[in-house]
């Protein structure tokens, strides 16, 4: 991670038409190049999997085979989201142990790590429930989970900068009950009062296939840290969506989702801007339904104005700035959506680092959902 004087690198299968089995070994030989010549700490398995029980089979050959990569552990998470252009794609994130030191730490069968230099503390990890009983239960094992170990660690929960949320059948009910706005009540008893001061983290809430929920997250302690939320002007905050918008006309509770559009933070230098998952949203509402092409047009332009000229002089305090779009992620609802997507996003982005992912958005009329970084120099 750019924080962490490190990056993220995308591993695609170099061959083309084959099993997924086949895919897997291309990109775990790729991972083992890598891995010798960057201190590798962090994978995210993005796959299609056909079945429960092909999930589990595979969420375990994939921890054997990187156990037989990696002498240290490794943070892992397997996300049942189908990469647009093959059967599994890895994200791999390395930092530069000059500065950092690391520990790991095991809660619930879930590996989180600590960096730390002088009084710096950032923590990342990820938490995953799948017990077959619904997304409230999945949601509150979650973040019980999650809080145990801030505990353990000492970490506030005010302390997580940037999450993310994978939901299996986001926009699926258990009962009368919708998963997404199950898992937005959870997770607001869980924040509490805890970001009243300074914002909440920067988000993405997605869905996935299978695989229950899992949360990632990114929390850091430090007196060298200065981070604040930014605002698009065009949106409503999430947080602050009237209950029209909130999906799940049968749920008795209806709490708001509780992320900023963005999250600025600077930390030894290293500044940047975490694009929260970004949607055709004007105010509070959808504009281009069933329009892929104008959904991206939006949600480009709503992600451009995280980091335009006005925003980058408040952070900076009207220094000048300079700012490049560092990575993204693009998820698509649907495959035929995927050329024309593309198209738009490649018009505005050129060749930048890339994943197009098949993944539920959080609303049946949104199309698309892109969310990255931004690195200020």
């Amino acid at each position: 991670m750019y924080f962490l004087n490190g990056d993220r690198i995308y591993i695609k299968p170099e061959k083309s038409g084959s099993t997924i089995n086949d895919q897997l070994s291309d990109c775990m030989a790729q991972l083992s190049l890598i891995n010798s010549g960057k201190k590798v700490f962090k994978l995210n398995f993005f796959v299609n999997t056909a079945s429960d029980k092909e999930y589990e089979i595979l969420s375990r050959d994939i921890q054997s085979r990187v156990s037989r990569i990696f002498s240290d552990k490794v943070v892992f998470s397997l996300i049942a989201q189908p990469p647009l252009t093959s059967h599994i794609i890895i994200e791999a994130f390395y930092y530069d142990p000059k500065y950092w030191d690391i520990e790991f730490f095991n809660t619930d069968n879930n590996v989180s790590v600590l960096f730390s230099q002088s009084n710096t503390k950032v923590l990342i990890g990820n938490i995953q429930s799948d017990q077959k009983a619904g997304c409230k239960t999945d949601s509150e094992n979650a973040f019980n989970a999650l809080g145990k170990l801030f505990s353990k660690l000492s970490f506030p929960v005010s302390s997580i900068v940037r999450q993310w949320n994978y939901i299996e059948n986001i926009v699926g009910f258990d009962g009368e009950e919708q998963r997404y706005q199950e898992f937005n009540n959870v997770r607001s008893g869980f924040y509490g009062n805890s970001f009243t001061k300074n914002g909440y983290p920067a988000a993405t809430g997605i869905g996935m296939n299978r695989g229950g929920l899992i949360i990632e997250f990114v929390a850091v302690q430090s007196t060298e840290i200065e981070t604040k939320p930014v605002d698009n002007p065009g949106q409503i905050a999430a947080h602050s969506y009237s209950e029209e918008v909130l999906i799940g006309e049968e749920c008795i509770i209806k709490t708001t989702p509780k992320f900023e559009r963005a999250r600025f933070m600077n930390m030894f230098e290293k500044k940047l801007i975490f694009i929260s998952g970004t949607a055709s949203i004007i105010g509070e509402n959808t504009v281009g339904v069933n329009n892929p092409v104008k959904q991206t047009e939006i949600t480009i332009q709503n992600i451009q104005r995280l980091y335009s000229e006005e925003v980058l002089q408040k952070i900076s305090n009207n220094n000048t700035v300079l700012s490049r779009y560092g990575h993204a992620r693009v998820y698509i609802k649907k495959r035929e959506h995927y050329p024309a997507i593309r198209e738009v996003f490649e018009t505005h982005f050129g060749n930048q680092p890339v994943v197009y992912i098949i993944a539920d958005i959080c609303r049946n009329d949104l199309l698309v959902e892109i969310e990255g970084k931004v690195i200020l120099e």
